[in-house]
């Protein structure tokens, strides 16, 4: 298991940014958005369309910051597989023409 000081070492030689946050930190909806760079609405559907867990206090929404991370790799992994199947497609209709 690597050493935890020597990842943060890593990533300073690196210049690249880090964030250090609690193991059970709990965000609200528009704390989750800012962190996605996308609207408060579009972290809702996302809770109601059952892709983001979240648990209610009350009546308010709180997403955990490891829930928040798996969500947002799922989604680049998404993105990037959407990507290639378009550059694929475009390869092939280029090969037609």
């Amino acid at each position: 298991m690597p050493c935890f000081f020597a990842d943060v070492l890593r990533q300073m030689a690196k210049r690249e940014p880090m964030v250090l946050v609690p193991q059970k930190l709990e965000l609200t909806t528009q704390q989750a958005a800012a962190l996605l760079n996308v609207s408060r609405p579009f972290v809702i559907k996302e809770i109601e369309a059952g892709r983001l867990k979240c648990r209610l206090i009350n009546r308010h929404r709180r997403i955990e910051f490891e829930e928040l991370m798996r969500y947002k790799d799922e989604q680049k992994q998404r993105s990037a597989g959407a990507l290639k199947r378009l550059n694929d497609l475009s390869q092939e209709m280029g090969e037609e023409l």
